[in-house]
């Protein structure tokens, strides 16, 4: 896949880290940190894979999202989930049934789309 200029937007398995092409797509997609209510700028922000990279998961903007520090953690190591809504293809995220027993997905609405 790739972007209006020509750059690679998905390295699949060639690579772990995002390159600068995919975070600057997902920049625009996300606009900063995706999860619900955080308004941390995209620059605070790593790429994360929504399949995980050891679950073989590839490099790309279809399988990434901007996390900050303390929301990616909060994915990795709690009970919250993420996808990607696979009608209009942007981050929502799942909470645990502590927090909400229906498990309504939510998306952050504090970020501009463009």
């Amino acid at each position: 896949m790739l972007g209006s200029r020509g750059e690679v937007l998905d390295v699949g398995r060639e690579q772990r880290l995002f390159t600068g092409a995919i975070r600057r797509a997902l920049a625009l997609r996300d606009g900063g940190c995706a999860f619900p209510g955080c308004t941390r700028p995209a620059r605070w922000c790593d790429g994360h894979h929504v399949v995980h990279w050891a679950d073989h998961g590839p490099t790309s903007v279809d399988n990434g999202v901007l996390l900050c520090g303390v929301h990616h953690r909060l994915i990795h190591h709690g009970d919250w989930q993420v996808r990607l809504n696979p009608v209009d293809r942007l981050p929502e995220f799942i909470p645990p049934a502590y927090v909400d027993g229906t498990r309504t997905p939510r998306r952050n609405t504090f970020h501009p789309r463009r």
